[in-house]
């Protein structure tokens, strides 16, 4: 543990002189207790504000397992199917079309269901340039850019009946493709509990867990704890300004509250959550889920067919739950690992991985655009993975 605990100061401290990352904070959690926990570099670069402990962050795709959990407890209360059409609850959902070209698309041959949106299988894109539809739902994210700048953003079940309305990629089901399925998830939860999403979360994730700084923004009170999100430019970091009421503004409220990508924590919180999903759905007498339900969102819900479309060669190994990966195959991936072990990350490098075989949780934090993946983390994996038998 000695050595571990060395050598992952070590990768993280020639990160931050490197230039790969501003700052990044580290966490292992193993056997009922913290192993190591490491801070390196800035919040501020231009502030020379040191990188702490309870630093916020934007987790940005870190958030859709959470809205996985949030999901999954309406299913446990038996308010909300898995099998039901998503246009049961969304009807901009309703008679969906599947894009052939720019111009043309054909009639849906099943609705989507709401366990296409938990498995990524809906059809559902991101914006992009590569396909009609991923190009169809970036002119529809272009309108919602707009007309948030406008002062007119619209709520997150407004905004996911647009994105109903947007050609499909694929029939649902066939394919699996990373895109906007875990918001409109988070609009379905709207729907279903009669709660804005934020509320829900809160009063039934976040505050039985104690994870009082995870958030859609950041208040006034708490905006000296946020992180500077910075992107590589030119060779240098430089901060990412969000224009108010855009898409990333999180200084105000927004009407759009993104089950995809729009949370913001800090590492304390992110242990707690991932605790509650060791520890089979409960952690310090709060049941968030059962042991089943957590059991259905870690594990593999792909056919050969759907795992065979994942583009990404850093899947290789994984297959997918809700909203989660999960490793079936270690010795293809391209780190150490376990199988069983399951997690997501985020743009700006926020990670979480949970290891029930090896009572293992590891964290990562950090606020640089485009590394949700990135080499830091995968050297951060190959230290702990061997060094668990030391």
């Amino acid at each position: 543990m000695k050595r571990m605990k060395k050598e992952l100061a070590r990768v993280m401290d020639e990160a931050v002189q490197h230039g790969e990352t501003p700052g990044v904070l580290a966490l292992v959690w193993r056997n009922g207790e913290e192993k190591f926990f490491h801070a390196s570099g800035y919040a501020d670069l231009g502030l020379n504000v040191p990188i702490r402990r309870d630093s916020l962050f934007r987790i940005h795709s870190l958030t859709k397992p959470m809205t996985a959990v949030a999901a999954m407890r309406l299913v446990e209360r038996g308010e909300m199917d898995i099998y039901a059409p998503v246009s049961d609850f969304l009807k901009g959902f309703c008679d969906q079309r599947v894009a052939v070209s720019d111009t043309r698309s054909v009639p849906v041959k099943r609705p989507m269901r709401v366990g296409d949106l938990f498995s990524m299988t809906s059809g559902l894109p991101y914006p992009g340039a590569a396909t009609p539809a991923e190009r169809a739902m970036a002119q529809l994210y272009a309108e919602l850019e707009r007309e948030g700048r406008e002062g007119n953003q619209p709520d997150t079940v407004a905004a996911a009946n647009r994105m109903g309305q947007v050609p499909l990629a694929f029939q649902p089901g066939d394919k699996w493709m990373y895109g906007t399925s875990a918001d409109v998830l988070g609009a379905v939860v709207q729907v279903v509990s009669g709660q804005p999403l934020d509320q829900y979360m809160a009063e039934n994730v976040f505050a039985p867990l104690c994870m009082n700084d995870t958030a859609f923004w950041v208040p006034p009170e708490k905006r000296n704890r946020y992180a500077t999100l910075y992107e590589h430019k030119n060779g240098i970091f430089s901060p990412v300004l969000a224009a108010d009421g855009s898409l990333d503004d999180r200084f105000a409220r927004p009407n759009l509250l993104s089950g995809g990508g729009g949370l913001l924590s800090c590492m304390d919180d992110l242990l707690q959550f991932a605790q509650m999903l060791l520890c089979g759905g409960e952690l310090n007498e709060a049941r968030i889920l059962s042991q089943r339900g957590v059991e259905w969102l870690t594990h593999n819900r792909l056919s050969p067919a759907q795992m065979a479309s994942i583009p990404w060669d850093s899947m290789n190994g994984y297959g997918y739950g809700g909203l989660v990966r999960t490793l079936l195959e270690p010795t293809k991936t391209f780190t150490l690992g376990v199988a069983g072990e399951f997690g997501w990350e985020g743009y700006a490098g926020a990670y979480m991985t949970v290891c029930p075989k090896e009572d293992l949780i590891v964290l990562l934090l950090q606020h640089c655009a485009g590394t949700p993946l990135s080499p830091l983390m995968r050297k951060v994996r190959n230290v702990v993975f061997a060094n668990l038998g030391a």
